[in-house]
């Protein structure tokens, strides 16, 4: 999902592949593959996929699993 969302905002594939430590050449292959068939109409399918039948709620919301990530944490420090 975080692979689909920084091709959407046209994150460097570099930047996303150091950011979640994944393999540079499979991470562009699906890039191009997923551009290619968004560029021809197609729909694009990933690995595990929905299941045949649909998804069990008619929405779905990803924005609130990663709302913290990448935030770093502050110490507060208490003066007195």
């Amino acid at each position: 999902m975080m692979l689909l969302r920084g091709f959407a905002k046209g994150v460097p594939t570099g930047h996303l592949t150091d950011e979640m430590d994944l393999a540079y050449p499979s991470v562009l292959k699906r890039r191009h593959r997923i551009q290619e068939a968004v560029q021809q109409g197609e729909r694009v399918g990933l690995p595990g996929g929905a299941p045949k039948d649909g998804l069990p709620d008619p929405e779905v919301e990803a924005d609130e699993m990663y709302q913290n990530a990448g935030e770093k944490i502050r110490s507060s420090s208490k003066s007195g």
